[in-house]
């Protein structure tokens, strides 16, 4: 115990509340003010009395149809200079409330069960986290992303100061590190649910859970330091501000304040479930239990409560009975949580993007089938919109210094495709690669004539409308073995074009089938040639409108399986995926689906931290100019994901100047 140090003794008791308080957090205005959540459904702004002590009811809010189980304030904006007040229920909404009204502002709904936790960051982003087992980002009034991968309730979340990065505990008993929504990495340690999370550094953070330990850890994964001290449940920790010491409470009747690692004191309280804390800016500590009490404890002699007062208390806590089972949970059901039947299984979770496992499988020879100087699926020189044209400027034409802040890169109006092609060395493979299938998915003479004719009707631009029998020998050619496929996946390419093949293969009868099979194709464990091939027909499925309406309706799927090849180290797979999320950008900029473009920002945001290639680089800042021009909210949500920051580097590239020139365009939008 440290010793000398001033001790922390009762302030003062406020009731007001009618059932347990399950929330508590600082509030920006009044200054030394507080916001409590309760049970009783409803919210509260406790604002100081005096210089000294007491704080008084100011404002009480409701719009909850049940239980208020967390709260958090969203910083100051130009429209809400006070900040908002953020509260999660067991009605499974989010209620967001101003200072001037007792009723909400709006109410977000999304998630399929209690919201339990809630986090803000900057630019008005709030993070929460529920029993449904998934963790939401909201920007305003609208859900941007929702990040799966705990397989139990998600009972705390954190938004860390480096932007982007985000934590969430679970009941799964991990805690996950997500940036720019997607999960870069899991921490494992504690044996029971993760109840509470806080925030010490960029680097550093400390968590809390039912295991009765708190663990500091570093982001980079290491656990620093346990610590013990409490007998049951730990819910909710707090830290001092501007220093690393902190406040926990718990299942054990007691608060406890910790010093340079060590517990400096427990304070007894009189009820069983110490629910929540907040520390001031004083350093004074509010604590909410289940007795629906708020009490302040405080160090300063001039803050400390009257004798009387602290006589009451005592008798109070001499007088409180122990429930005889420890009371685990107040009185909530244990058996109706959810994520019980969750407590013996590791902690799982989805394959990891940034892990070292990606790459290894990625072939860096040019072309892992033919060799050099004959057909390469995807060499370089078949990279670009018709040979020598930048699909983005027209040409590679001079342009003076002058028009350099003319803007013509993005919003970007249309899809780009991959169209270069050489046919005859693609149906000699096609031909020579026949002769090494299986029996029963060889094609005929016939069938090859079949081909053959489709390739020539494409690259000819030619009026005339490929048959179903030649359709249905493309559908057979692509289902080829994957080793062999490439060069079907090629003439598939090319043709998908063409607005009866778009409509054959894109349809709503079709499609589903026909991309779930180009999406195996994508399989990162796979050939490179094919998930180069598949990823360029993607592309070019854009330029028709069933092509186009499939590519919507599959995005989720499609977009995340296609990011899992970031990994690579193929320049040509990096151009395709970033000219997939360039045509996703073409979309949303018409039609401002705001969930769609929060995906294809955080898409960008994760492939700009591995892409080398500049063209691959200059795709993605299109998109990303593309995604947010004339839209406040996507600037807003770029800017939380930190992607100011990251692109900032790419306006020094002298070549190709467009990607500078691309760069800058953005950063002043930012």
């Amino acid at each position: 115990m440290a010793s000398g140090a001033a001790r922390y003794r009762l302030s003062c008791s406020l009731s007001g509340h009618e059932l347990d308080v399950r929330g508590l957090v600082c509030c920006l205005s009044p200054p030394g003010a507080f916001v409590s959540v309760s049970r009783d459904r409803t919210t509260r702004l406790w604002v100081p009395d005096s210089p000294n002590r007491g704080f008084t009811e100011m404002h009480c809010m409701s719009g909850h149809s049940n239980f208020v189980s967390c709260v958090c304030i969203i910083p100051s904006s130009d429209v809400y200079p006070h900040g908002l007040i953020a509260t999660g229920g067991n009605d499974h909404n989010i209620c967001i409330f101003s200072l001037e009204s007792p009723a909400p502002l709006y109410i977000l709904k999304g998630h399929k069960n209690t919201v339990c936790s809630l986090s803000s960051g900057k630019f008005g982003t709030l993070l929460s986290g529920s029993w449904d087992t998934t963790a939401k980002v909201w920007l305003n009034d609208k859900c941007m992303m929702t990040l799966q991968g705990h397989t139990a309730a998600v009972w705390a979340v954190k938004i860390l100061p480096e932007q982007g990065l985000m934590l969430t505990g679970s009941a799964d008993k991990t805690i996950k590190l997500w940036k720019a929504g997607r999960c870069e990495r899991t921490f494992s340690g504690h044996e029971d649910c993760v109840r509470g999370l806080a925030i010490l550094s960029e680097t550093e953070f400390l968590s809390c859970a039912n295991d009765a330990s708190i663990r500091k850890w570093q982001i980079t994964g290491e656990c620093l330091e346990v610590y013990y001290g409490h007998t049951n449940y730990i819910y909710s920790i707090s830290v001092f501000p501007n220093c690393k010491d902190f406040v926990t409470t718990a299942e054990d009747r007691s608060l406890r304040i910790w010093k340079q690692g060590e517990c400096a004191q427990t304070i007894r309280l009189p009820a069983q479930s110490i629910w929540c804390c907040c520390v001031l800016d004083n350093g004074d500590i509010v604590v909410g239990a289940s007795d629906g009490i708020i009490r302040v404890f405080t160090e300063s002699e001039d803050r400390t409560a009257s004798a009387e007062e602290i006589k009451a208390f005592e008798k109070d806590l001499s007088q409180a009975t122990i429930d005889s089972k420890t009371g685990d949970l107040g009185d909530i059901n244990a058996e109706q949580l959810p994520g019980r039947e969750h407590l013996n299984e590791a902690g799982g979770g989805r394959y990891v993007p940034g892990s070292s496992s990606g790459s290894a499988d990625t072939l860096p020879a040019p072309d892992p089938f033919t060799g050099v100087g004959r057909y390469v699926p995807g060499s370089a020189s078949m990279g670009t919109t018709m040979a020598g044209v930048d699909p983005f400027t027209g040409n590679s034409a001079y342009r003076s210094a002058a028009s350099k802040t003319e803007n013509i890169y993005f919003p970007k109006k249309e899809a780009v495709t991959f169209d270069q092609a050489n046919p005859t060395q693609i149906l000699g493979k096609l031909k020579e690669l026949n002769g090494t299938a299986p029996e029963e998915k060889k094609l005929t003479e016939d069938d090859l004539i079949l081909l053959e004719k489709i390739l020539s009707l494409i690259c000819n631009s030619s009026s005339e409308k490929p048959t179903t029998q030649q359709l249905h020998i493309l559908w057979k050619a692509i289902n080829w073995p994957e080793d062999i496929v490439f060069p079907a996946l090629d003439i598939l390419r090319l043709s998908i074009k063409h607005p009866s093949v778009n409509e054959n293969f894109c349809n709503e009868k079709e499609g589903a089938q026909f991309s779930s099979h180009l999406i195996s194709l994508m399989n990162p464990k796979g050939k490179p040639a094919n998930q180069l091939l598949a990823l360029r027909t993607f592309c070019n499925c854009f330029v028709g409108q069933a092509g186009q309406k499939l590519m919507m309706s599959q995005r989720e799927s499609l977009m995340s399986h296609a990011i899992e090849l970031k990994s690579g180290i193929n320049k040509n797979i990096h151009i395709a995926l970033a000219t997939l999320t360039l045509n996703y950008s073409v979309c949303f900029h018409k039609d401002h689906n705001i969930e769609g473009k929060a995906q294809c920002l955080s898409v960008i945001s994760t492939v700009l931290e591995v892409v080398q290639d500049l063209e691959a680089t200059f795709r993605l800042l299109v998109a990303l100019g593309t995604l947010i021009s004339d839209d406040s909210n996507a600037v807003q949500l770029a800017k939380s994901l930190g992607v100011d920051s990251q692109i900032k580097k790419y306006a020094s590239v002298s070549e190709p100047a467009k990607v500078s020139e691309c760069c800058r365009l953005i950063l002043n939008l930012l």
